[in-house]
């Protein structure tokens, strides 16, 4: 996989037509092709091989809209001179990146942190900067110096993607269960048998969904967050500090359950067990939006030459 140049690079037809107009569009703007990458992308979603989607389209769009709120006005100009009047939490941004899942990129979405370690080691867990943690660094790069609208467009689409998923625990899980995905698991009296890192990419947002939309969910999460907490997270850009902060709370989560990700018998979770995770999820997803906000502000500073 490439280091370098590249950086996060479109790779697909779709994205690099999107890429290459960057004219202001309405939120409402479809061309055919629009529709058709759209279909593409779907698809690209449901099929492509690998571990689920972190958070799940409704996680990345809560963090990207609490991070919308609290962009500098130079951030702010920065992302409508790349996208438009699309805001980074509409899915064409916010979810773009897993329809990228070809082999080369998939591991851009997570890093395997052992949980016996709990540090971030580059040369163990990134090889050859196949890993969210390097990716996120490439992303910043490439919105920061280059020179093309197609590699901005990439770039933040990657960014705002990429910082939601190392904020999801699994995403920075341990290499023996593959951050969850080989860990069995079934809730309550489900029939159908799924496993620990499906649980977190995909149920654990669903109560905050409960009679809200995503934008009522998201406002509610940026009302909660704590001015001391938003300036602590805001302060740390590093995102191997995130990931091991993740692994953290990865390890948490099997401490919790009295296991470990060598288990492999399938372990029943209680009905109430999504439920009770909420308060962890909730601080997750604020934690991200504040960071991606802090991270883009920092970016737009560096742009203008401050």
């Amino acid at each position: 996989m490439a280091t370098g140049g590249r950086g996060a690079r479109g790779f697909t037809d779709c994205a690099v037509g999107w890429a290459r107009r960057p004219e202001r569009r309405s939120a409402g703007y479809a061309s055919e092709t629009g529709k058709l990458c759209k279909i593409l992308g779907l698809a690209l979603a449901m099929f492509a091989p690998g571990p689920a989607l972190a958070w799940g389209a409704a996680g990345h769009e809560i963090v990207a809209a609490v991070a919308e709120a609290r962009l500098s006005p130079e951030a702010r100009r920065m992302v409508r001179d790349i996208a438009g009047d699309v805001p980074i939490s509409d899915r064409a941004i916010a979810t773009w990146a897993d329809a990228q899942r070809v082999r080369a990129t998939r591991p851009w979405h997570y890093v395997n942190i052992p949980m016996s370690s709990g540090r971030y080691d580059a040369h163990r867990d990134c090889p050859s900067g196949a890993c969210a943690v390097a990716a996120i660094e490439r992303a910043k790069g490439d919105l920061t110096a280059g020179s093309s609208a197609m590699q901005r467009g990439d770039a933040l689409r990657w960014l705002v993607h990429l910082v939601a998923d190392l904020h999801q625990p699994l995403h920075a899980g341990d290499p023996w269960d593959r951050g969850g995905n080989e860990f069995p698991v079934r809730i309550g009296r489900r029939r159908q048998p799924s496993n620990l890192h499906r649980v977190w990419d995909q149920d654990v947002v669903k109560p905050l969904l409960r009679h809200r939309t995503v934008v009522v969910a998201a406002r509610m999460l940026a009302d909660r967050i704590a001015p001391a907490d938003a300036g602590r997270w805001a302060t740390d850009l590093t995102p191997a500090s995130w990931a091991e902060q993740s692994s953290r709370e990865a390890a948490a989560i099997y401490a919790e359950l009295g296991r470990q990700p060598s288990d492999k018998t399938i372990l029943r979770l209680p009905p109430e067990y999504v439920a009770a995770q909420r308060e962890r999820v909730e601080v997750a997803l604020q934690r991200g939006g504040v960071r991606l906000a802090a991270l883009l502000n920092q970016i737009a500073g560096a742009r203008d030459g401050g």
